[in-house]
């Protein structure tokens, strides 16, 4: 599913009037129209429910008012608090429509907070249409940050008409103070704001309404390269049954120190698990026999400390087309030695290679290596936010959930990104992937370790490197909604549910 901003949002609508001869009248009365469609079919009969319905003074009020005069279809308990009068002629248009209709019109500045409150807290459902998906900066008038505050108190249900106000539509930042709703109805596609926290979680359940934007505006731009992953657009590697150990690849991991044991076991098991057809580990002799107790099918590679030559002997001896994933428990000992071992598997290695954990803490002292790697070389990296603000030297809060900065940074050293986080972004700086799956149970130690597996397995079972890292993150998210109680797991209990998760896919 397409997810756009907010500038091409509105340079949709522009395109739907000037070329298409959709009027803007049209459009924001489709759009009222869809939230009471929307209301509907989320709480059944409208017939015995009361209605606030609160109106800001731009468009995202104009939608209200749509909303407000449609309700009175259903119920005459219909009552509108406006936050000042219309400024823009559509929304002038549908206020003077609503009052034609009998509406009641309570202005906020002249009712004051304790009637205010009264008209909230009375009522089965609030709407908020407040502010639309406009709003960058903080919200400065007192008297708006004090209503909605009142609706968070006292609302015994809120409706975010297009995105709760004072959420940022483009990052999902609060400005200032912002509602917190039940469910939002947006129009046409998901914007960024629904999907990246805290404004995923000020979204509740996000409902998407078409109001007759044509296909073709889509169709005919390249602009549009931002998606929500869905069940529906991922694919899985093809298992035929005439396919024997080989046919689904092999996957190297190295990694694992004294402090990190655990690492690469998890890792090798996240592939084996789902589906490579051969996993090994190149790890200290202790981690090795961990692995083999965990899984003796795995195949592993004894080493007493990371050298470039013992490496160099394992690659030799394993296909091009094993998928190497480098990092997990790897320490940040002895950093030159590991460098040079990374610049060994990016500039000399033909493999697909999926760099995670201490590699990227190493890979940030020498990062221009990647420019320096074979054309026809894929490399994933899979850092969470703090070692992306190590690679990219950035604070931690200027990277989190920065789907502009990952973009930037896969387009000039031309790799795929998939910075982790509650909302995943996976990027090769062309296309842009969002991922909601997933829950609390995959905050654990270990979580990442099992995913650079899993999306090793699946590029060794044929899936090209950047559907592989869709569908690994995606999957990973579905067997970590699989535990019983959320959060109640060890890492290790979600790679028991990888099997089942992908027959979900």
């Amino acid at each position: 599913m397409l997810v756009i901003t907010s500038e091409q949002m509105k340079r949709v609508e522009k395109l739907a009037i000037d070329s298409f001869l959709i009027s803007e009248d049209l459009l924001m009365e489709r759009a009222g129209i869809s939230v009471v469609q929307s209301l509907w079919n989320e709480f059944g009969r409208l017939d015995d429910k009361n209605f606030v319905v609160i109106c800001g003074t731009g468009n995202n009020g104009g939608d209200g008012y749509v909303i407000a005069r449609d309700l009175l279809n259903y119920t005459e308990a219909v009552r509108v608090i406006a936050t000042g009068e219309p400024k823009t002629e559509i929304s002038k248009l549908n206020y003077e429509r609503f009052v034609k209709h009998g509406g009641i019109v309570y202005k906020y500045d002249e009712i004051g907070l304790e009637k205010a409150t009264e008209t909230i807290s009375s009522s089965d459902i609030v709407i908020d249409a407040i502010f639309g998906t406009g709003i960058k900066s903080e919200i400065q008038d007192e008297n708006l940050v004090r209503l909605i505050e009142l609706i968070n108190i006292y609302s015994n249900c809120t409706v975010s008409v297009d995105i709760p106000s004072g959420v940022n539509t483009d990052n999902g930042k609060i400005m200032g103070v912002a509602v917190q709703a039940y469910m939002t109805v947006t129009f046409g596609f998901p914007k960024p704001g629904h999907l990246l926290f805290p404004g995923r979680d000020l979204t509740g359940k996000l409902k998407v309404a078409q109001i007759g934007i044509p296909s073709q505006i889509f169709s005919a731009s390249n602009d549009f390269r931002r998606f929500l992953i869905t069940g529906e657009n991922l694919k899985k590697p093809v298992r035929p049954k005439w396919a024997h150990k080989k046919s689904f690849g092999e996957v190297l991991i190295i990694g694992g120190s004294k402090q990190y044991l655990g690492a690469p076991i998890l890792s090798a098991l996240g592939a084996l698990k789902s589906g490579a057809g051969v996993v090994k580990i190149l790890a200290p002799a202790e981690i090795c026999d961990l692995a083999i107790s965990h899984d003796p099918s795995l195949i592993c590679y004894k080493v007493e400390e990371f050298n470039l030559e013992r490496i160099q002997s394992v690659i030799s001896s394993c296909s091009q087309k094993s998928v190497i994933v480098v990092g997990p428990g790897l320490s940040q000992e002895n950093i030159p030695e590991k460098i040079s071992i990374l610049r060994f598997l990016i500039k000399d290695a033909p493999n697909p290679m999926i760099i995670d954990a201490d590699g990227l803490n190493i890979l940030s002292h020498s990062l221009e290596v990647l420019k320096e790697r074979l054309l026809s070389k894929h490399i994933i990296l899979t850092p969470h936010p703090g070692e992306f603000s190590r690679l990219i030297h950035c604070h931690i809060d200027q990277v989190k959930q920065s789907y502009t900065l990952a973009e930037e940074f896969s387009n000039y050293y031309e790799v795929i990104t998939v910075l982790k986080d509650a909302t995943t972004i996976i990027t090769d700086g062309k296309h842009t992937y969002f991922n909601i799956s997933g829950n609390t149970s995959l905050s654990k130690a270990g979580s990442g370790d099992i995913l650079s597996g899993i999306i090793a397995s699946l590029i060794s079972q044929g899936l090209e490197p950047f559907e592989a890292a869709k569908t690994g993150v995606y999957l990973l998210g579905v067997a970590g909604e699989m535990i019983p109680n959320e959060g109640a797991n060890s890492s290790f209990d979600v790679i028991r549910n990888i099997p089942e998760a992908l027959n979900k896919i």
